[in-house]
């Protein structure tokens, strides 16, 4: 799944009609639209050119990723990171994903394009 481009990624983890997709838009507006939809928990993220997860928490955003920054997996206030700036941002929900959590506790596999 890893080498699949975050939009593939995401759609794999929810249907593609409740994933929440963001374009060209300041880091305030993306973490108020955040705050608008969704409730704490965490999320995959797609990026232009890199993907991970955000910890949303008290209303705050941190980036869960391995950095091609820092060469390392990180944890960080999605604000201050080199790695979260992107011109779209596509989101599927991961602990507050229902059908996803069944198929984790039920061990079904989760189906991967082949591209």
């Amino acid at each position: 799944m890893a080498q699949q481009a975050g939009l593939i990624e995401a759609k794999v983890l929810q249907r593609k009609s409740k994933l929440k997709r963001f374009s060209n838009v300041s880091f305030e507006v993306l973490k108020e639209k955040l705050n608008t939809c969704y409730s704490d928990g965490i999320y995959f993220v797609g990026l232009d050119n890199h993907v991970g997860y955000v910890l949303l928490k008290d209303k705050e955003l941190y980036f869960l990723h391995s950095s091609y920054y820092d060469d390392k997996v990180m944890i960080e206030l999605a604000k201050n990171s080199p790695c979260f700036g992107s011109n779209f941002y596509v989101f599927a929900e991961i602990t507050t994903n229902r059908a996803l959590i069944k198929k984790w506790i039920l061990n079904e596999r989760l189906n991967i394009p082949n591209t």
